[in-house]
């Protein structure tokens, strides 16, 4: 594939390519009870909001100031925590990521890790707002 946004060229699958043109929950949800926003190493800053309902994920939105395998990886951390388990979503971490996109650029596997982070970092500040602790496994 030859996509001018993603950092080297011939080296992304079909479904990062279609996440990075088309991110899915891009954007601030109308409703969320949980929030997280960080920057990475790269410099790229990625900013979560989650809506949890019966402890599980009923609305997720994410945004990132960062490049097309950015925007790929948040919006495949979003549709993997979509309705799960506010335990099961805590554990989507960078290689579940990288493996639902079918992979990224060496380059830009960080990508998939700042994803992560800001994902746990959103179902963190839920559990510390509802003083939930007692519910949610984040080892």
């Amino acid at each position: 594939m030859n996509h001018p946004d993603l950092p080297i060229q011939g080296q992304s699958s079909a479904e990062a390519v279609e996440r990075s043109d088309n991110p899915k929950n891009y954007g601030r949800p109308p409703l969320f009870n949980g929030h997280a926003r960080i920057t990475g190493p790269c410099g790229d800053t990625m900013e979560f909001w989650i809506e949890i309902e019966n402890a599980h994920v009923k609305g997720i939105g994410f945004t990132t100031t960062g490049c097309g395998s950015s925007r790929a990886a948040g919006s495949m951390a979003t549709e993997l925590a979509l309705d799960r388990h506010v335990d099961d979503a805590a554990h989507i971490g960078q290689a579940d990521i990288l493996e639902a996109l079918g992979g990224l650029p060496r380059e830009s596997e960080h990508c998939a890790l700042l994803a992560a982070n800001t994902l746990k970092a959103a179902l963190e500040d839920f559990r510390q707002l509802s003083n939930q602790d007692d519910h949610m496994d984040f080892e």
